[in-house]
């Protein structure tokens, strides 16, 4: 009896032993990694969620739900998220990872390279002035100033903050890709003529690759909206910045 009692004793008081695993190291096991940071130039600085203290980004460190990137002056760093997607950070850019599905780009110039994603699992990426509907795409987000958004490859789904979209949309006829390589002397008259604008009211609207969206402010509109949006063709300077920021990967 004696015995019987010492071994309910015994599995008693090593049931009430706490475990020897710290409260942080559980959080470390539950938090989900999204990507990886693969090149660093300059400085730059991971804000963790469950942290008020920035501290130094470090090549090769996982990134979290919840982690904001920052890069200060003269500073890139360039990712790969957990799909193999690719993003590149320049310099005085703010970027918050709210999960692997939810990108916030606070601040600066980005640069994306998404993976083809299903429909059920299309990226979002929030700026100062719109979210941006991703499934697979090449892009660049300027937060600098009224905010741009330069689309290289793909389609992407641009929605309003809040009020419509006043957006102005150059209209283009299919002449003009024809002659447009053409250094004959009427050949800026003719691109005058051709050249229209037409505008719309949304909500939301799609931009497709080789065009540019430029946010021009609530300021200048005709109507109550968020902002006066102008669609352009890519610049060929634009194009440039696409190769550089893709060599970038390459070396």
């Amino acid at each position: 009896m004696k015995l019987l009692f010492l071994c309910f004793s015994l599995v008693a008081i090593m049931w009430a032993m706490p475990v020897d695993i710290e409260e942080n190291e559980i959080y470390e096991l539950e938090k989900k990694s999204v990507g990886f940071i693969i090149h660093i130039e300059g400085k730059a600085k991971v804000l963790s969620k469950e942290s008020i203290k920035k501290h130094k980004a470090k090549l090769g460190e996982a990134l979290f739900e919840g982690d904001m990137l920052i890069t200060y002056n003269e500073a890139k760093v360039l990712l790969e998220l957990d799909d193999s997607s690719k993003i590149i950070l320049n310099d005085n850019s703010e970027l918050t990872f709210i999960n692997e599905n939810n990108l916030k780009q606070s601040a600066g110039e980005i640069y994306y390279k998404i993976k083809k994603r299903k429909a059920s699992q299309g990226l979002k990426v929030e700026t100062p002035f719109s979210i941006m509907g991703i499934k697979g795409t090449e892009f660049i987000i300027d937060a600098r100033g009224k905010g741009q958004i330069a689309l290289n490859e793909g389609l992407v789904g641009i929605e309003s903050l809040q009020e419509n979209f006043e957006l102005h949309k150059k209209k283009l006829i299919q002449e003009y890709e024809k002659y447009k390589s053409e250094q004959n002397a009427g050949f800026e008259a003719y691109k005058a003529e051709i050249e229209g604008k037409t505008v719309s009211y949304l909500k939301s609207f799609d931009l497709e690759a080789g065009k540019v969206i430029n946010f021009l402010g609530a300021e200048v509109c005709v109507k109550v909206c968020e902002a006066k949006v102008d669609e352009t063709l890519m610049t060929e300077d634009l194009h440039k910045r696409f190769e550089m920021y893709k060599q970038m990967f390459k070396e």
